[in-house]
């Protein structure tokens, strides 16, 4: 499951719902197993406008070059919303995950 949390300074002038689509489209993943995440911080190092961490399930198909372009696609989606973002990816390993 990718999970993006989301780290800005301010409110989001758009919304997880309407970012949905476009990260599920980005990851490549059934949007029941996307999660997007707004967390709001009082105060946060660096100059970017948000700050992405996702998690998500090392597959196969997640070669580093997938997730690379995947990153890169995040960064001009949030652009195109007027932000400039500083991008984390971790996978893990899938047997490590668990879930109620």
């Amino acid at each position: 499951m990718p999970l993006l949390k989301i780290f800005s300074r301010q409110a989001l002038r758009v919304s997880a719902d309407v970012l949905h689509p476009s990260l599920q489209t980005l990851w490549n993943v059934p949007a029941d197993v996307l999660k997007v995440l707004v967390c709001p911080v009082a105060d946060m190092s660096g100059s970017e406008d948000l700050y992405i961490d996702v998690r998500a399930k090392a597959k196969p198909e997640r070669t580093a070059a997938v997730v690379n372009q995947a990153m890169a696609d995040m960064k001009k989606l949030f652009n195109e919303h007027g932000y400039s973002a500083n991008i984390r990816v971790e996978l893990y390993e899938p047997s490590l995950q668990s879930a109620l």
